[in-house]
């Protein structure tokens, strides 16, 4: 009989299994995770755990031969050879499982991983009917040899699970998995979701092992037989059984006084490894079981009877299987009962059978249509090279088809590494290609720009031109995926110069157009300029009408930010002219996103509204949904500078959750939470877009978030922060082109360092918004260098001279639609007014800073001008009211209803008590506890109440 090493030790594990597959019978399925040591018996927990009590299939992944969803399969599968028709209800997506099961009929054509996907969801769920009241396991073994694509199929059926009576039981060894495992990624998937269960198998204590030698023995142990067994295998209940078979083999056990003792503990030695005890174990099996162990051992651990039985004989199976060393895994196949009894069998085939086998296997199984990687595997196992390479190329074809690029990467990969080097043909290069663009649809950056990198390398020594232009151009994406922008612009001007001279204009246009956009995002925009105007020389002559209004439009941004506004605009108004004179949608979508960086440039941010809300109509009609993107992030920067704040961080905020243009969405939302002084969000935000603007070399990203920083610290009271920032802003600005964009950002610092005392840094703000202001002469240029010489003058005590000239800078800004900098300028300018005397008008112009800011939620910037109300001596609840008496305190604008709740919290009241206290519901409490603490920029009510008193909003 077959020996079965029993469950000892594991009653909470099997408790664990029991919830989950009564969850799973409720409809709640999901998936179960066992891991553990080699030999710990992963697979008998649960396979224990599930007997009887579900419709179980299983099925396990190969070392050696990860086939694309190859536990999944063998799984399926083996239901199928009990029932052909299980799987016939699967509709529409049969053909699409049918490229997994050749047995269910025509293949799709084509498919999609997400549709290969719900082929298997809805297979599941079927087989989950058809199993009426109980619940359908997935027993899958070990996942440590998987294919990728199982693991993130797995991923990807986490969530429907829970609502389906099935539950996935996967098992694995934990000792010795590589740190790049994608079984690490899944259990990370499955954390982030919150539905990872994962059971770890600990080794059996001494006690544990002795109960296990009382199940396996006649007669009970006695403790020192324990004992030494224990420290033999280390708590391993495989090795535990495998040693207690050799012991009983030998007669090396006999009755002691306390039990079952060790005949002789000197001449009797115990054996020392799994293998060792394996090998003693089968050492009375016959000749002809000898001889089969031999092929199944080298067959794999998930063995076909029949093919083995073609290399050895039934008789010797039979005879394996009696003995326990096989177990029957479903119609013709069987597995080994454990992989460290397969490992020991194979090292102990002479090294010239093992290669015989092995090729025979190749054989039959390239014959059968087998898994190629396993056919491969077997051919590597008896040397033959290049038929390896043969079988791995073929396995990366049919793992691409499958939309397993992850799993097709590997094996095109592993081809490649047996190709000699003097063999550079054309299907090596189509191997180094598979290779590169699978690498890439996996998201394995490094390899894929390798695979790009070695082709383009291949084509050049071939003098394949257009061949080495297309790697290049490939290699150039992923540079600009892995954020090595300059590396990406070198790859792009290789690859222009190769479709030029390959007589290709139109394409060596089209990477001239992204190396233009490269130059523009880094304010190079003679450069930009430059290369733009040598590709609408190509596509016009070529008649591609198309790509010369995408060029124009791009050439006129990088004028008007050069410098020359009109000369821009018309350029980008003569692409947009052509492009729907063509009937060209999806450019003229990109098109109007341009001309809105043109007019917000020129601080028209009505026009600019508006040219984007065209842009997203028409793509979301028939465009890009590259170009959509760029529209709203154009569109949310243009609402924070018209104060349109809520609707701007929502839709920066569906940027995020959408992952798309994330770190552009989190430095415009960080600015405004600094506007609003709720610092820390702020902070998070806005570092985390300056760090990634920073790497990819985003120019007016790196902007933004930079003086949203400085905005920060300054709140905070870090000076020297602060002013690191403002002279990090400069020093980018110098080496830019810009002619713009920093206005808002230089305005605010000339600010800072004028209210600091540093007159070196006024002055730098000063000459560089001097320039900005003489090159391009927008209105809002002109208004903050008026700003920055009324500091200056204020600083040297010059009152009526600074007041002029922030009064022109009010002025300026009656006709521009920011209201956040007009409140901060009439601020700046009530303050200079105040100093020389003027403190009617100081009021009047403090007073429409303080509603100003007001409306638009920015708390800081109205506290301030309430402050400066103050400082004069006028009262600020009758000239402001009740709101800015709070802010003038640092309230930050809390209601007076505010404010007497915040009191009752910081005494420690609870909301239910407050609303007793103040006659008030409950419901009512709730709201204003949740705004005071939005306002206060605080998470809990004791950081509420210890701001309230840093603040002095505790007085009575």
């Amino acid at each position: 009989m077959g020996r079965r090493t029993p469950l000892v030790g594991r009653e909470s594990e099997l408790a664990r299994l029991d919830a989950a597959l009564e969850r799973a019978a409720d409809g709640c399925g999901g998936i179960v995770l066992l891991c553990g040591e080699a030999g710990i018996g992963k697979s008998r927990l649960a396979a224990a755990g599930v007997a009887d009590v579900a419709a179980v299939l299983r099925g396990a992944a190969t070392e050696g031969s990860a086939v694309p969803y190859g536990p999944i399969v063998d799984a399926l599968r083996s239901r199928l050879r009990t029932d052909p028709l299980a799987l016939g209800e699967c509709g529409t997506l049969l053909p699409h499982l049918a490229l997994l099961l050749p047995e269910l009929g025509e293949p799709a054509a084509e498919t999609e991983r997400a549709t290969i996907f719900e082929a298997v969801r809805c297979a599941l769920a079927h087989l989950a009917h058809l199993a009426a009241e109980q619940p359908l396991a997935l027993l899958l073994d070990d996942l440590q040899w998987s294919d990728e694509t199982t693991l993130e199929l797995l991923a990807a059926l986490a969530g429907p699970l829970q609502e389906m009576p099935v539950l996935v039981v996967g098992a694995y060894r934990s000792d010795g998995l590589p740190r790049q495992h994608r079984l690490r990624w899944l259990r990370n998937e499955l954390r982030r979701g919150g539905r990872l269960e994962e059971l770890s198998l600990d080794p059996l204590d001494r006690d544990g092992v002795g109960a296990l030698l009382e199940a396996l023995l006649p007669e009970p142990p006695s403790p020192s037989l324990a004992r030494a067994i224990h420290d033999r295998t280390m708590g391993s209940p495989f090795f535990v059984e495998e040693l207690v078979a050799a012991l009983q083999l030998r007669e090396a056990l006999r009755p002691g006084k306390r039990g079952l003792e060790l005949a002789d503990e000197d001449d009797v030695p115990l054996p020392d490894t799994v293998r060792e005890a394996v090998l003693v174990a089968t050492s009375t099996l016959s000749e002809e079981a000898r001889t089969a162990a031999e092929a199944a051992a080298v067959a794999g651990q998930q063995l076909d009877l029949a093919m083995v039985a073609e290399l050895s004989s039934a008789g010797g199976l039979a005879e394996l299987i009696e003995h326990g060393l096989l177990e029957e895994r479903g119609p013709g196949r069987a597995a080994f009962r454990h992989a460290l009894a397969q490992e020991a069998l194979y090292s102990e085939v002479p090294w010239m059978r093992r290669r015989e086998l092995h090729r025979r296997l190749a054989e039959a199984l390239a014959a059968a249509d087998g898994s190629r990687l396993e056919v491969a595997t077997h051919w590597r196992g008896a040397a033959d090279e290049p038929a390896a390479r043969a079988a791995l190329v073929e396995a990366a074809q049919r793992s691409e088809k499958l939309q397993a690029h992850r799993d097709a990467a590997r094996a095109a990969g592993e081809a490649l590494e047996l190709w000699p080097e003097e063999e550079d043909d054309e299907l090596r290069r189509a191997t180094l290609e598979r290779f590169a663009r699978c690498a890439q649809l996996a998201g394995e950056m490094a390899e894929a720009a390798k695979g790009w990198r070695e082709l383009a390398a291949s084509c050049a020594a071939r003098e394949d031109g257009l061949g080495y232009a297309q790697a290049q151009r490939q290699l150039a994406g992923v540079q600009d995926l892995l954020g090595e922008r300059d590396a990406a612009f070198a790859t792009r001007r290789l690859a222009a110069e190769a479709f030029a001279a390959g007589g290709e204009p139109i394409e060596a246009a089209l990477e001239r157009l992204a190396m233009a956009d490269h130059h523009r995002r880094s304010a190079r925009y003679r450069e930009a300029i430059e290369l733009a105007e040598v590709a609408v020389a190509e596509v016009t002559a070529a008649g591609r009408n198309d790509l010369r209004a995408r060029l124009l439009g791009l050439q006129g941004v990088a004028e008007a930010k050069g410098g020359d506004y009109e000369a821009g605009l018309a350029s980008v108004r003569a692409g947009l002219a052509l492009a729907l004179e063509e009937d060209l949608t999806p450019v003229a979508a990109e098109l109007y996103q341009r001309l809105s960086l043109v007019l917000y440039d020129g601080a028209d941010y009505r026009q600019a509204e508006e040219a984007l809300d065209t842009a997203l109509g028409l793509c979301r009609t028939d465009g890009s949904a590259d170009t959509e993107v760029a529209c709203v992030t154009c569109l949310v920067y243009v609402l924070r500078e018209r104060g349109e704040w809520s609707r701007a961080e929502e839709l920066g905020r569906e940027l995020i959750e959408g992952e798309t243009a994330v770190w552009v969405a989190e430095g415009l939302i960080g600015a405004i939470h600094a506007f609003q002084g709720k610092l820390a969000s702020a902070r998070r935000l806005l570092g985390s877009s300056r760090a990634v603007s920073s790497a990819v070399g985003h120019y007016n990203m790196y902007v933004d978030s930079t003086t949203g920083l400085a905005i920060v610290a300054a709140a905070e009271g870090l000076d020297d922060e602060a002013s690191r920032y403002c002279r990090e802003l400069l020093a980018r600005w110098e080496r830019s082109e810009d002619h713009h964009y920093a206005v808002w950002g230089m305005r605010w610092a000339a600010t800072y360092f004028a209210g600091r005392g540093d007159r070196d840094g006024l002055a730098a703000c000063t000459e560089a918004l001097s320039r900005m202001a003489s090159d391009g002469g927008h209105p809002d240029a002109l208004a903050a260098l008026a700003q920055a010489l009324g500091e200056l003058a204020l600083l040297e005590g010059e009152a009526t001279t600074a007041s002029e000239h922030l009064g022109r800078a009010v002025e300026l800004h009656r006709s521009l639609a920011i209201p956040h900098e007009r409140a901060q300028v009439e601020l700046r300018a009530g303050v200079a007014l105040a100093a020389a005397g003027e403190r009617e008008e100081a009021l009047e112009r403090l007073s429409d800073a303080y509603r100003c800011a007001r409306k638009l939620g920015a708390g800081p910037l109205a506290s301030a001008a309430a402050q400066q109300v103050a400082a004069l001596g006028e009262s600020v609840a009758q000239r402001l009211g009740s709101r800015a008496a709070a802010a003038a305190d640092g309230g930050a604008q809390l209601t007076r209803r505010e404010l007497e709740v915040l009191r009752h919290v910081a005494v420690g009241r609870t909301n239910k008590e407050i609303a007793q206290e103040l006659f008030i519901s409950q419901r009512t409490v709730d709201m204003h506890v949740r705004n005071l603490l939005g306002k206060l920029d605080c998470r809990s009510r004791v950081e509420a109440s210890h701001r309230a008193g840093e603040l002095g909003l505790l007085d009575a």
